[in-house]
């Protein structure tokens, strides 16, 4: 009903969407009982899907103390890139990122990721606590996980060992877990360079000033993740070439545009004809077998040399 889906090319033309069949129950379950016309009830739950996804990233970062303005959004699934232009410039991120991989991406990360195995062990020690206490606390569980990896067929270059520690401040029951950046097994700077980014993470969480030293701190719980290293895909670049993506244009139809909230005329392009380097002005639409891509107004979709679609704002 917004124009972006092609009845002819979904899922690269393996299935047959029937828009009159759609508009019909759309009209008799949504508009109707609504008193919309079905373009206005469209219009409008498109806004809304976008908007709450803009209120749930506020609140794993603006409520967290992150700035969206300093993050990439990658917009990944097969729904997400036809919302990401809309939520992405609400939450003024630099730009996004549509993968190549896009609909399964998931599935792409999960057979390229690590085998992980994560232990620990559940004790109070204040700070300070000589270093060397804290290693002996570790040091089962890195033995543990070793072998564990080794009989799964991992070399020990093959390994990686993460730990990390619960922290709190005295007389409260919530923890922050937090990584241990230093070199290990931990000396006396290491462990300090540890408590400072406790107090760091606290503020981030509960805000500036928060962290409170005088307080006293203890730490209720030591982790360890064994990463068992796997093969990662080999991901050749392509040259970009020029950013004229005339090759791949295949016609023009109306579809919603969220700045003048309507519908208007656009370029439709297909990503299998797109090469690296080429630009897309929006509004547009780039059809690919696995997810369809909403270049808004204002908007630029470019291939990178990966045939990702990076898209950004003017």
């Amino acid at each position: 009903l917004l124009g972006y889906m092609d009845p002819e090319r979904f899922l690269g033309g393996t299935i047959t969407l029937d828009i009159e069949a759609a508009r019909t129950a759309f009209k008799t379950t949504i508009a109707d009982p609504m008193g919309m016309p079905v373009e206005q009830a469209a219009f409008g739950i498109y806004r809304v899907a976008a908007a709450q996804i803009t209120d749930l990233i506020h609140e794993i970062t603006v409520e967290r103390g992150l700035d969206p303005r300093d993050f990439v959004l990658h917009a990944f699934g097969g729904s997400c890139p036809l919302l990401a232009g809309v939520f992405g410039q609400e939450l003024s991120v630099r730009r996004i990122v549509v993968p190549y991989t896009a609909a399964v991406n998931c599935a792409f990360g999960l057979v390229s990721a690590d085998i992980v195995h994560e232990t620990s062990v559940t004790t109070t020690r204040p700070v300070p606590t000589p270093a060397g206490e804290i290693n002996e606390l570790f040091a089962p569980l890195i033995e543990r996980a070793r072998a564990q990896l080794a009989d799964e067929g991992f070399a020990d270059d093959r390994i990686a060992l993460e730990w990390s520690v619960d922290l709190r401040y005295g007389r409260q029951v919530h923890e922050v877990t937090t990584p241990v950046r230093a070199a290990t097994p931990l000396d006396e700077a290491g462990l300090q360079a540890l408590v400072d980014d406790f107090e760091a993470l606290y503020e981030r969480k509960y805000g500036k000033g928060s962290a409170y030293r005088g307080a006293g701190m203890e730490m209720t719980m030591f982790r360890l993740a064994a990463r068992g290293r796997m093969t990662r895909p080999e991901i050749i670049a392509e040259a970009l070439g020029d950013g004229d993506p005339a090759a791949a244009h295949i016609g023009r139809r109306k579809i919603f545009v969220d700045a003048s909230g309507g519908m208007e005329d656009a370029d439709i392009y297909d990503f299998e004809l797109l090469a690296p380097g080429n630009v897309v002005a929006g509004p547009a639409v780039i059809h690919t077998p696995i997810t369809t891509i909403v270049v808004q107004d204002a908007q630029t979709g470019r291939m990178d040399q990966y045939r990702n679609i990076v898209i950004e704002f003017d």
